[in-house]
């Protein structure tokens, strides 16, 4: 991640199928986090209950991915609405999520006739200190040294 100074705040977002963390930073971290309603992940491997045949045939597999996608769809956009307007934005996490969310992001500008820099990076799971930090180094606004006294 890269410092970049604005004028204005700068949001760090990460995001992942559970929660997403938005982080701003204007003089101050402000944090938000946002929960997923999303269902995990199911693993099948095309067998009912205590070997019965699994529902692959009837496409209850498939109709379990459309409806997760769906509400993966869902929260990625209700993120997207959350994130000011005005922020630079960069968006961080493990997985497909982030790309989505940017792209979110990059169109609602367009369709606005905004214009911001919006980027986003691969990130394991972060601590919210870890974001803040994170936010504050991007915003150009480094930490306070600590002076040592004897």
């Amino acid at each position: 991640m890269h410092a970049q100074a604005t004028e204005g705040a700068t949001t760090l977002v990460w995001i992942d199928s559970e929660e997403a963390i938005i982080v701003r930073w204007a003089d101050r971290a402000a944090v938000e986090r946002v929960r997923s309603e999303v269902p995990g992940r199911r693993r099948t491997n095309g067998t009912g209950p205590v070997g019965t045949p699994g529902r692959h045939g009837e496409g209850g597999a498939d109709a379990q991915d459309r409806a997760r996608r769906e509400e993966l769809r869902r929260f990625v956009e209700e993120v997207a609405t959350r994130v000011p307007p005005g922020d630079d934005v960069t968006v961080v996490g493990p997985g497909i999520l982030r790309g989505q969310l940017e792209r979110v992001l990059r169109a609602e500008d367009r369709h606005h006739g905004r214009r911001r820099l919006v980027h986003s990076a691969a990130a394991e799971r972060l601590t919210e200190e870890e974001l803040v930090a994170h936010v504050r180094a991007l915003a150009g606004d480094e930490p306070p040294r600590m002076s040592l006294r004897h």
